[in-house]
């Protein structure tokens, strides 16, 4: 299959400890590309409705793209996949590093696991040779100490993705963790993993992933390598941590739980404490990359002394990205860097979203700010904006589920209701999923982003956050609300197809985006261009859109945080006064892409356009209420 696919899916049976190869269906390759688009294609099939997602029903996927393990420029990403225990809904989680080429280089393209083992067990492949092994010694391990077990105990090349406590304990906060430090974040699949006891999956091999032209390929990687833009220079000497000062100021980063202003309640030299410069000046920072990565955006660092001392790896840890150091910086009103240095160290060890995390505790400190919590519910914890080591210790108690962690483990709307849904302002959330760390009152099509997706409160869905060099979509005013469905559209479909092939989003906001359409036709043999791209990212969109359907969930009745789009508007800072009426913007959107402007279901004829007519009699029975 000479189409960077391996040609096969293995699929595992937890509870009856069986492991089938499958053969990958071509047909579904080049309608749906590969990762979360082949994943919500094939999981609508093999979930049931009404799946409880923490029971056998629900089925974990592990997928890679067509581009994942070959020579395309920042072809590292995979993708995690199930019904989401947060939402109910569809679930996925993206991520990079080396674990996602080398399960092609052991032989698949992705694994299915159904089922719920009896016992802890974990997964090891070996060129193209799978077995499920015992865990019992692994479980309780965090995701250092296990990494290292296991590449000793399975030799060089290794290769892990994980649970940690906080998965093992089906925290909804629980993330899948690889290379010690990058995470499946979203959708709560750490839990999914935890509750079907698969502590890891163990991927060894160097088989070589099939293109239709290597040579091709590779020229291709040589000649776009010269052609940076974009956003590279910022990544390649800082990470995403370079943006965070700015991002503090400009209104784009969540400010005292979104309630506050970056000028007024977070100035300039305090985010300077925690951006750029101030990260990559830490002691010992040395930058590495995911596989075969240009730009290195990632970071080491040592800490060793002083209040937040590193526990692992003899204090060598990783540098926070941009989400981990604005939802523990500005978002709790705390600018001490070595205090997210650690707060990073605890998530990643204990297998957990940052972003949830970090809005968890901003619930909770602010519940505290207003008389509704009390130190006594708090375990003796001072909780105010700011205090640093209360906020480390509860952020460890949250990934054990240990007192008034196990309250806040699974994220700010299951905290609400078991808090008597207090603070109903505080609990900043769409549909169970914390919101990342980019305002829609500075990017205004982010609102209907993070209200439509499939995933909701997902800043990695495209839209004007990420529009890549090269992308032409028509002109708008910022602020104008009317206007914005088409490149919001076109925007939208190029992401979808840049997820679903294995890049890297820094890689599509740093090179040209001929560069996607020209890879994918050497990687495939088929042709590429952008009519292409906009209906297979339609149809990718439409295919997870769908599963949530099914189980009669229309995105419009979903809750969306007044402070997120400035209902009431902020007073002061860089975005007050503004408020994004996303009604409008939603309304457009599904008049562009013929979905019904109530209860979101498609059309019949659009369902046919894409070659989806097999959904019609799912969705025209459905129940999903209009809204």
């Amino acid at each position: 299959m000479a189409n960077g696919f391996m040609g096969k899916l293995l699929n595992v049976d937890l509870a009856g400890g069986r492991l089938t190869e499958e053969p990958l269906d071509e047909t579904l390759c080049r309608d749906y590309v590969g990762g979360y688009g082949l994943g919500a294609r094939l999981l609508y099939e093999r979930i049931p409705k009404g799946a409880d997602p923490l029971g056998p029903q629900n089925v974990l996927g592990i997928l890679t793209g067509p581009l994942t393990g070959t020579a395309a420029i920042i072809g590292s990403r995979f993708v995690a996949v199930a019904k989401s225990p947060k939402t109910g809904g569809w679930g996925d989680a993206n991520c990079g590093g080396h674990f996602g080429p080398h399960l092609k280089f052991a032989g698949f393209d992705g694994v299915l696991f159904s089922g719920i083992s009896a016992k802890p067990v974990y997964l090891f492949i070996d060129e193209g040779r799978a077995q499920l092994l015992d865990a019992a010694d692994l479980w309780g391990l965090g995701v250092t100490a296990l990494e290292d077990l296991l590449v000793q105990r399975h030799g060089k090349g290794t290769q892990v993705c994980s649970i940690g406590p906080a998965g093992e304990r089906l925290a909804l906060s629980a993330c899948i963790m690889n290379d010690k430090e990058r995470a499946a974040g979203r959708s709560g699949l750490g839990a999914v993993m935890g509750s079907k006891r698969l502590k890891c999956i163990v991927v060894k091999g160097k088989m070589a992933v099939p293109v239709h032209d290597a040579q091709q390929m590779k020229e291709l990687r040589k000649k776009y390598l010269k052609q940076a833009t974009g956003a590279f220079e910022v990544f390649n000497r800082y990470g995403t941590a370079g943006i965070t000062h700015d991002a503090i100021l400009s209104g784009d980063a969540p400010v005292k739980n979104w309630g506050g202003a970056g000028a007024t309640d977070f100035p300039s030299q305090r985010g300077r404490r925690i951006s750029d410069e101030a990260v990559v000046s830490l002691e010992g920072y040395k930058s590495y990359g995911c596989w075969h990565c240009p730009i290195a955006c990632g970071g080491r660092v040592t800490q060793t002394g002083g209040r937040f001392p590193l526990t692992l790896n003899d204090g060598v840890g990783h540098k926070p990205e941009y989400e981990t150091l604005a939802m523990f910086g500005p978002n709790l009103l705390n600018d001490d860097l070595a205090s997210i240095v650690k707060l990073n160290e605890i998530c990643n060890n204990l297998g957990m979203d940052t972003i949830t995390v970090g809005a968890t505790i901003a619930y909770a400190l602010e519940c505290c700010e207003n008389g509704l919590l009390s130190r006594q519910q708090t375990d003796g914890l001072d909780l105010r904006w700011g205090n640093a080591e209360a906020i480390v210790a509860l952020a460890e108690k949250i990934g054990r589920r240990e007192g008034f962690g196990d309250l806040l483990a699974d994220g700010v709307w299951a905290a609400w209701k078991r808090l008597g849904r207090i603070g109903t302002e505080y609990a900043v959330h769409i549909q169970g999923e914390e919101i990342p760390a980019h305002d829609p009152k500075f990017t205004p099509g982010l609102a209907s982003t993070y209200w439509l997706t499939a995933t909701p409160g997902r800043h990695t869905q495209g839209g004007e956050l990420v529009a890549g060099p090269g992308v032409a979509v028509p002109d708008v005013d910022k602020y104008a609300y009317s206007g914005r469905a088409e490149g919001h559209h076109i925007l939208v479909a190029a992401v979808e197809v840049v997820n679903a092939a294995g890049l890297c989003l820094f890689g599509y906001l740093s090179y040209p985006f001929k560069a996607v359409l020209e890879q994918l036709a050497a990687a495939t043999g088929e042709a590429w261009d952008m009519g292409r791209i906009l209906t297979a990212g339609t149809r990718i969109y439409t295919m997870r859109h769908a599963f949530n359907l099914r189980e009669g969930l229309n995105p419009l009745a979903r809750n969306m945080p007044g402070r997120i789009v400035g209902e009431p508007p902020l007073r002061e800072g860089n975005v007050k006064e503004i408020t994004v009426d996303y009604r409008m913007l939603a309304r457009e959107f599904l008049e562009r892409l013929n979905w019904d402007p109530r209860t979101t279901v498609p059309e019949a004829e659009t369902l046919e356009q894409h070659g989806m007519e097999f959904l019609a009699d799912d969705l025209r029975h459905a129940n999903v209420a209009p809204a």
